[in-house]
């Protein structure tokens, strides 16, 4: 049998066709609950509660459904209302909105796909964790200076910042963090050069990235995107080597300042670079050689070269001179001026080429010859041999001065 109740009160939400009465019901053993009743669409609603205040909520949010004209919506219950009040609560910890916080995570979920994004936050901790947000705008002149303190030449500091100038462009904006291998295999295939100095910019960009790791700007015990960046194929060709008539034209040409950094480049193999920080008192006239200090070799390993006997010739006329053996700011633009003078087109480092060439060819010693240039026998061989015939050989190393001729 239906057990009797006994009504003890009445509370009455809204009014006309909004009404809504809350009973507070007791059954005979003596159980208490509240009962809304309302009338929706002709025909009379009642939903039970335990709770008073569920059950005012409720008659709020139903009345104001009704005299709205939105009958049928469902309404939310208190325990509703307390979740979205702890939803909110946790997103002011972070300084934004309920719906702001929504917002931001449908926009990752669109973002990442099918992925988990739990996974995609843990790789991003595991990547950026603790990191400076630094921008690669910001660290290059850093790299730059860096290298400047370390006694770096002016030659090699030119070079880093002309190679760093086409990759700053693209990324300076970028936290350097956040670069990834592909985004520089794209930067380095999309350069109009050839492979050789396309590699040359990548080496100069894995330098930049292994410092930045080392300031701990980047993962320490992780390569670097740039080192793994592929590197490209390079065409093996022989190098550009000046013929001994080619060389006597141009010593023909060139003035007193020009002639010394000519003759030292084509007859001993010092690299420009090294030339321009050459000075006469490196030149050890009486014991044969020119002294290439650590500090002004690029391998900073100090070595003896020995001048021959044309070159002594060549040099002869500026034996007691003091101070720098090169007065020039750009040798390169120097070299072109004098190709021009003696109708020769220039060719790319072609003194050192033509030194290893010939020198090898007279000797037929490649450690010897790799020794007096500051290289390896395989260095030797793959980037500055040219294969020539010993009567070139000593064609070139008997070009001298007419009046020593």
């Amino acid at each position: 049998m239906p057990v009797k109740t006994k009504r003890a009160s009445i509370i009455t939400v809204g009014q006309d066709k909004s009404e809504i009465k809350i009973y507070c019901l007791r059954r005979a053993d003596g159980y208490t609950f509240r009962q809304c009743c309302w009338y929706e669409m002709g025909r009379r609603q009642v939903k039970a509660f335990t709770d008073l205040n569920a059950a005012k909520l409720f008659a709020q949010q139903k009345s104001v459904a009704l005299a709205n004209g939105l009958a049928g919506i469902a309404t939310a219950s208190h325990r509703d209302v307390e979740v979205l009040r702890t939803c909110e609560q946790r997103a002011s910890r972070f300084g934004t909105t309920l719906p702001a916080a929504i917002e931001e995570w449908t926009s990752a979920r669109d973002a990442i796909g099918s992925g988990s994004l739990m996974e995609a936050v843990r790789f991003y901790v595991l990547h950026h964790a603790n990191l400076p947000q630094r921008t690669v705008a910001e660290l290059i002149p850093e790299f730059v200076e860096a290298k400047r303190a370390a006694d770096y030449s002016k030659v090699h500091l030119t070079t880093i910042r002309c190679r760093l100038g086409h990759f700053e462009p693209q990324f300076g904006s970028l936290p350097i963090a956040d670069v990834t291998t592909p985004q520089v295999e794209q930067f380095l295939r999309g350069l109009k050069v050839a492979n050789v100095t396309r590699n040359g910019v990548r080496k100069s960009v894995v330098a930049f990235f292994s410092w930045a790791r080392k300031q701990g700007y980047l993962i320490a015990d992780r390569p670097t995107a740039a080192e793994k960046s592929m590197t490209f194929a390079e065409v093996d060709k022989a190098p550009d080597i000046f013929t001994p008539e080619e060389m006597m034209k141009l010593l023909k040409s060139a003035d007193q300042a020009t002639l010394p950094v000519l003759a030292i480049g084509g007859f001993s193999g010092i690299r420009s670079a090294e030339i321009a920080r050459l000075h006469w008192e490196d030149v050890l006239w009486d014991q044969g050689y020119i002294e290439v200090k650590a500090r002004k070799a690029k391998t900073k390993a100090r070595r003896l070269v020995p001048i021959q006997p044309n070159l002594k010739a060549w040099l002869e006329p500026y034996r007691g001179s003091s101070g720098a053996v090169c007065k020039f700011t750009c040798l390169s633009y120097r070299y072109q001026q004098l190709s021009q003078s003696a109708q020769i087109g220039w060719k790319l480092n072609a003194l050192r080429h033509s030194y290893a060439s010939y020198r090898l060819a007279q000797v037929q010693d490649a450690a010897k010859v790799a020794l007096e240039m500051g290289n390896s026998p395989q260095m030797l061989f793959k980037h500055y041999r040219e294969l020539v015939t010993p009567d070139a050989a000593t064609a070139w190393f008997s070009l001298v001065p007419e009046r020593a001729a």
